[in-house]
């Protein structure tokens, strides 16, 4: 009855339902419960499901349980980076990789630390040696994804993002990529197309379902006019409008660059004012 529930858990983990998973383990009883196999596939099901804070305690119960084990050093290091405790989840990941070297999820995480604090040349590497010993892991083609994000190549990752849904439709991490990628390379209507699909695959996740919520927002037509704060940075704008002002002023046009500056005061109490009542709104129903 374990290795069924544990087989089952694991199965609905790689389909991207932690929520099924879940069910599956609360099924073990006795040694089973308590396996070294049983703590990783619960941690991991808990990271899944975005309850990080659960996963690191599961998978610290798990080491003191079992001893060291590169499994659950690797979910550890991954709920401690989305907790935001980079430096507890560095120490984790070289823990790990100490015991595996080669393990493909632990140099995917490495990896994914590195792209964020800006080290693309060695999170490159470590993915490259990753794919060298697992070249058909899902976690290394998402982390080629990551990658490409976090140095701003939005043609590359669009384009890992289509080759891994067209071979797998329903990969759930892979809809919330392609929403990622979407996001930054500002297109609202494939961000929330992205997200929405994955929030659909894992409802549990609390970001992907906020994030969904906030881009259907973001794509009604009340909030449109606000799209130019999505694809550039507030302070690009205010810049882009200063410099607007003083070229009127400096040509002779004073009497342009007033009205236009009561229109950009308008338009910014329009975007601090709109944004919190039509999701108000749509949660009510009403939109």
């Amino acid at each position: 009855m374990s290795a069924d529930a544990l087989a089952l858990a694991e199965h609905w983990l790689e389909r991207g339902r932690p929520d099924r998973a879940l069910d599956e383990l609360s099924r073990l009883t006795g040694e089973g419960a308590v396996s070294r196999h049983a703590f990783r596939v619960r941690a991991l099901a808990h990271h899944l499901a975005d309850d990080d804070q659960a996963a690191v305690d599961i998978a610290r119960s798990g080491l003191a349980a079992h001893g060291p084990d590169a499994g659950l050093l690797g979910v550890l290091a991954q709920s401690l980076a989305d907790l935001g405790r980079t430096a507890e989840a560095e120490h984790a990941c070289l823990s790990g990789l100490t015991l595996e070297p080669q393990n493909a999820w632990l140099l995917c995480t490495y990896a994914r630390l590195c792209a964020f604090a800006g080290q693309h040349d060695k999170a490159r590497q470590l993915v490259d040696r990753a794919a060298a010993h697992d070249p058909g892991s899902r976690p290394v083609a998402h982390t080629r994804v990551v990658l490409a994000i976090a140095r701003g190549d939005h043609a590359e990752a669009e384009r890992l993002t289509a080759a891994l849904l067209a071979a797998d439709p329903d990969d759930v991490g892979a809809h919330a990529l392609r929403g990622l990628a979407a996001s930054h390379r500002g297109d609202p209507g494939a961000a929330y197309a992205g997200f929405r699909a994955a929030a659909a695959g894992n409802p549990q996740n609390r970001h992907m379902v906020d994030a969904a919520r906030e881009l259907r927002a973001a794509n009604h037509w009340l909030l449109r006019p606000l799209r130019p704060f999505q694809r550039f940075s507030v302070f690009q704008i205010w810049i882009t409008v200063v410099l607007i002002q003083f070229g009127l002023r400096a040509v002779g046009l004073g009497a342009v660059a007033l009205p236009l500056a009561l229109a950009w005061l308008a338009f910014c109490a329009y975007s601090w004012i709109a944004p919190p009542i039509v999701r108000r709104l749509m949660r009510k129903g009403l939109l």
